[in-house]
């Protein structure tokens, strides 16, 4: 029973958790200046699955997937390095449920958009089944001096 109860208010508060994250992306977005260097986020939530949810700002390309029904062990997430994707898939086999016999299995795939590190990719699993996948921006080189020497060419005049 005490095992229970946490989960009882785990199901029970995360539709407002949900709300409370897209309160805050949507309150940074309308009181942050916009200007070039400190563009608006984007947010996109895909129409077939409402748990899956992609931000991108100047730092990062994020993935956010409600993951709950899998273990840890049943997911894998890998990068395509030709297509400069990302792919996450989680398959559980056929178990029983309340309702008889389930089993589950997704594959989502990811395009990074140009500048991102495909190489630097993170990933951590929330207590409560979210995993979240990170993508960090590309470093700009700094450009340093250089100095670049004359050749010297013998027996050629210009004219």
């Amino acid at each position: 029973m005490s095992r229970l109860v946490p989960i009882m208010l785990r199901d029970m508060m995360r539709p407002f958790r949900r709300m409370e994250n897209e309160m805050r992306a949507l309150e940074e977005d309308f009181f942050r200046p916009a200007s070039f260097f400190n563009r608006p986020r984007y947010f996109l939530k895909y129409p077939d699955q409402e748990d899956a949810a992609v931000t991108q700002d100047r730092d990062k390309f994020q993935v956010k997937i409600d993951v709950e029904a899998f273990k840890p062990e049943e997911i894998k997430i890998r990068t395509l390095s030709d297509a400069n994707t990302i792919e996450i898939e989680a398959k559980h086999e056929e178990k029983q449920d309340d309702h008889g016999f389930i089993s589950r299995h997704f594959v989502r795939r990811f395009v990074l958009p140009k500048g991102h590190d495909l190489k630097s990719v993170v990933s951590n699993l929330s207590e409560d089944g979210v995993l979240t996948v990170t993508a960090p921006r590309k470093r700009q080189e700094i450009a340093q001096e250089k100095t670049i020497p004359i050749e010297h060419i013998e027996g050629k005049k210009e004219s």
